[in-house]
């Protein structure tokens, strides 16, 4: 990417130094999504039962790690990550990180209460909804009326994308981290997206969008998420929001 695409939301001078994960920090992020994404699945399996389903299907995927079950942990899995991560590449992680592997393990033996069943429904524009089981009933989770959320990484990126595409630049100042936003205003923004780059921009918001499911790795107050060809978008917790510190 360009620096003059580059520049309106990274920062006007030199971008803060990234962060260096060590790779037992980026191990546990990994196996952490895994065990979300077991949780997930086994959670949803009965709707009275939810809780406990989920607890077991925790408990199992630990047991196999334990007991080096490469093929039964990777059973537990959601199809989603199945899609993404062959069983190859998941048996290469468990062998090439066997402390990390057991530590992980180890901690997933001791659940500290119950599991929160979720469901995750998408609708218009890509949105999605996150519901969660109480009392047997499905509860909305957060304000759906907020089409800008900013809570999370993925609905960080979700949402500015959609306040890219709707040129809604006062809303895309919110995503600018603190250390670029002196000079910054939605004017300036607006000069900088709609000028003679507009293309590029606009192809690179398409390249996010098509990518809005990719993994997202979150380490601290940092967090990358990969799209297209070698591009990564990342992003910086400020303030109890998330910013896009480099959308490439």
């Amino acid at each position: 990417m360009s620096s003059s695409l580059r520049r309106p939301i990274a920062s006007l001078r030199p971008p803060p130094p990234r962060v260096q994960r060590s790779p037992r920090a980026t191990w546990h992020a990994a196996l952490s999504s895994l065990l979300l994404s077991g949780v997930a699945l086994g959670g949803l399996a009965g709707c009275g039962s939810g809780s406990s389903a989920a607890d077991t299907t925790v408990r199992e995927f630990s047991e196999a790690i334990r007991q080096d079950r490469p093929r039964q942990a990777y059973a537990l899995l959601s199809e989603d990550y199945r899609q993404r991560v062959s069983y190859e590449e998941f048996e290469r992680y468990l062998s090439d990180h066997p402390d990390e592997a057991r530590d992980v393990a180890a901690l997933l033996q001791r659940i500290d209460g119950e599991a929160e069943v979720t469901a995750v429904v998408r609708y218009a524009d890509g949105q999605e909804l996150t519901l969660v089981q109480e009392d047997g009933q499905w509860r909305i989770a957060g304000n759906p009326a907020n089409l800008y959320d900013q809570s999370t990484p993925r609905a960080a990126v979700r949402s500015f994308v959609r306040a890219m595409e709707r040129r809604r630049y006062d809303i895309v100042l919110r995503f600018v981290p603190n250390a670029s936003r002196d000079g910054m205003d939605e004017e300036r923004l607006r000069a900088s997206f709609e000028g003679e780059g507009r293309e590029e921009i606009e192809r690179l918001v398409a390249s996010l969008r098509a990518n809005l499911d990719n993994p997202i790795e979150e380490v601290g107050d940092r967090a990358t998420m990969t799209y297209g060809e070698g591009a990564a978008v990342q992003l910086i917790l400020e303030d109890g929001v998330w910013k896009v510190e480099d959308p490439d």
